[in-house]
């Protein structure tokens, strides 16, 4: 079916090691990394695929089983989550799934007693980003963006602070883009600019209401994304482009936090519907032409195999295995909240179910080491 993104310099803690590794380089045999949820807590299981079908490797990931964090991000191979320890202290750790290492990092220790919120994270390079506000009082609160530096033995930290609550942070063309919201006065959203290399605030964009999401292109451009439209940012000369939807026919990306791309800029997410057992479908968003291509499981998989056979409820993860031409698609078992599947979907040369994995958990990312 079709339808049409004061500095001041301390030390901080580290343990473990994580880099990426240069391509190929896989620690174990397995076509993919899947992160799944069960009550509560996110768990690691490694999967193989054959002529025949898709099965579970009984190797198991390093990835410790953590309590299903509510800030994470993602960098190719690299899943990175914070964990709040006190009112004033946290720990943040990096999952190379390519590697199968972590590196953990115990963070705000320095700041002494207070009510601190970390609110995102970013990953690039040696330098990992971590947003957060401090309520000093009922009425006040501060805004920072923390920049660690990985590459030295004792990693130090800077702190730039901010007029407004930092919301989301990506990273691209040597340029940190923090989306903020103005909590005090104009309940507005806004880009603030932050140089990669000096960590120093370069610019600030005014963006509205309502921006929902903000991302980055297989360009290096800057997607922010409102419900009606979305806005394309130049990332180097910081030109914009402004690309409205048809009523009726808007593509919905702007509540997909996880996205995947293939090598021609194409979007694969999962896509909100009207209501019903399925909740969200996988789709594919081309930006070249402001299509979106909605994949219904009635047009993919047999009435008895979505109902009966599968118990397919909500979708909860898409992906994309750009060496196969595959689309993945995780989803919700319809009779146990607990528990899902994993779908694999041949593309090209025509749309072809291959095979659906039983999992004992929710799928909620993969990765293809």
């Amino acid at each position: 079916m079709y339808a049409l993104v004061a500095f001041v310099i301390i030390s901080c803690s580290k343990t473990g090691e994580v880099t990426i590794a240069e391509e190929n380089e896989t620690p174990f045999n397995a076509d993919y990394a899947l992160l799944l949820t069960n009550n509560g807590i996110l768990s690691s299981q490694l999967i193989n695929t054959t002529e025949s079908g898709s099965d579970l490797n009984p190797k198991q990931s390093t990835f410790t089983n953590v309590q299903l964090p509510e800030i994470s991000f993602r960098k190719g191979p690299v899943f990175g989550f914070y964990q709040k320890l006190t009112d004033c202290s946290g720990q943040i750790t990096l999952h190379n799934f390519r590697e199968d290492s972590s590196q953990t990092f115990d963070v705000f220790s320095d700041l002494g007693e207070c009510s601190l919120t970390a609110t995102s994270l970013a990953f690039e390079g040696d330098k990992l980003y971590v947003s957060y506000m401090i309520e000093e009082t009922s009425k006040i609160n501060r805004y920072f963006v923390r920049t660690m530096d990985m590459g030295t033995d004792e990693v130090g930290f800077t702190d730039m602070e901010l007029d407004k609550k930092p919301l989301q942070m990506v990273f691209t063309n040597n340029r940190l883009f923090v989306l903020t919201f103005d909590m005090e006065i104009t309940d507005e959203n806004a880009l603030s600019v932050i140089d990669g290399s000096t960590q120093f605030l370069i610019g600030e964009i005014g963006l509205g209401y309502d921006v929902e999401h903000i991302f980055v292109d297989t360009d290096g451009n800057l997607i922010i994304s409102y419900r009606e439209l979305h806005t394309v940012l130049n990332s180097s000369t910081m030109a914009v482009e402004y690309v409205s939807y048809e009523d009726g026919k808007e593509p919905k990306f702007h509540a997909s936090n996880f996205n995947s791309f293939d090598d021609q800029g194409k979007l694969y997410y999962k896509m909100p519907t009207d209501g019903g057992i399925h909740q969200h479908i996988p789709a594919i968003y081309d930006f070249a032409n402001n299509l979106a291509v909605l994949y219904y499981y009635e047009n993919i998989l047999t009435g008895s195999q979505i109902e009966f056979e599968f118990k397919i409820g909500d979708t909860t993860m898409v992906s994309y295995d750009g060496e196969n031409n595959i689309l993945l698609v995780g989803y919700q078992k319809i009779d146990d909240g607990n528990k899902g599947g994993l779908l694999r979907i041949q593309l090209k040369p025509e749309l072809e179910f291959l095979d659906n994995l039983d999992l004992e958990g929710v799928p909620y990312q993969i990765f293809n080491p």
